[in-house]
This record gives C-alpha cells, structure tokens and sequence, in this order.
C-alpha cells in the first residue's frame, strides 16, 4: 500500500575532514537526497524527500557505516500530503528532532 504522506527530512553528518569530499560525492549520489550545506571542518546538511519513511533512516543508517563518519543525527523531519507538497502551508505534520 502506498505511502499517504510525503517525507521531508534533514539530517546532519559530522565527518572527519580528510573524508568530506568522499563522503559528501556519495551522499549527493544517493536517490531522492541533496546536499544542503557543507563546512570544510567536517559538517554536511543532507536533505532528502521520500514516500517512505524507512528509506530515511535506511539512509541515515548507511551514512553512519561510511569510513570517516564519527555520526549523524535526524534534526528535521516533515510530513505533506502529496498533492500538495508544493504548497508550505499545507503541511500535515511537523516534527523537530532536537
């Protein structure tokens, strides 16, 4: 059955720095996520957009296994209906992870 909502989630990764570039080509690769931010010292913003909520923590959960991450946390998750997703006044549910 399909998702009723739309995800919407960021989350942060701290990785050591002689691993950002490594880390951030491969997360810029993952489907349905984006890099929002990156700070030279370690720092990535990821933002990513699904119909299953399980596809975020599985991705959350695959960047904590990547050589040269010391973590990543969930600090922003969104749920919208899918017609209209476009619309930021419409949002079903809001929850803020810190």
């Amino acid at each position: 059955m399909p998702s009723e909502h739309l995800h919407i989630a960021s989350f942060l990764v701290h990785v050591r720095p002689d691993r950002l570039a490594e880390v951030a080509g491969w997360l810029s690769r993952q489907p349905d996520a984006e890099l929002g931010g990156e700070d030279p010292a370690g720092k990535l913003v990821v933002v990513i957009e699904s119909r299953h909520e399980e596809r975020i923590l599985a991705l959350i959960d695959a960047v904590q296994q990547r050589s040269g991450v010391l973590g990543a946390a969930l600090v922003y998750h969104q749920l919208l209906d899918p017609q209209t997703a476009d619309d930021p006044q419409e949002a079903t549910h809001e929850t803020d992870a810190s």
